[in-house]
């Protein structure tokens, strides 16, 4: 194998903490100096917010469970699927509403110049720097919540 095309390992055994509060545990998977790949799971009646996040913009997506994100303007139903790209700065809550853990994946940019860029992806996606906007995750999704008025 050539030097070049070599596998290697990042970083061994650094990358994996967490941080347990009551009701939540945020995971960290992995960080560099740009972004942090979390996982964040949420008991029952608990919530996150964004100073959890320390405030970065974020992409976040729901894996598992039911989550009602709160923000100045609106407040925005998640169910497993779904993403939603918040801006830095952008004050939020993320509360599990159901009777069931959820969890969630977070991309977080840590870097104020960073932005995601909606063509890099084969779907249409919103700007990291605007905010709360939500990305259907499924079809399932969507009809489910339509059946039940937007509730779970």
């Amino acid at each position: 194998m050539e030097a070049g095309n070599a596998i290697r390992i990042v970083r061994r055994e650094e990358s994996l903490r967490s941080v347990q509060k009551e009701g939540t545990r945020i995971r960290l998977l992995y960080e560099n100096e740009w972004a942090e790949l979390l996982a964040t799971e949420v008991e029952p009646g608990n919530s996150i917010g964004s100073n959890d996040f320390w405030g970065f913009g974020a992409v976040h997506l729901v894996v598992e469970g039911g989550l009602l994100l709160h923000s100045s303007d609106s407040s925005i139903l998640l169910l497993p699927g779904d993403s939603i790209t918040l801006g830095r700065g952008k004050k939020y809550r993320i509360s599990n509403t159901t009777s069931s853990r959820a969890v969630i994946w977070s991309l977080l940019f840590k870097k104020p110049e960073q932005v995601f860029d909606p063509e890099a992806s084969s779907r249409e996606l919103p700007s990291i720097n605007s905010g709360p906007e939500r990305v259907e995750g499924s079809r399932t999704a969507q009809t489910r919540r339509e059946k039940k008025g937007g509730e779970l």
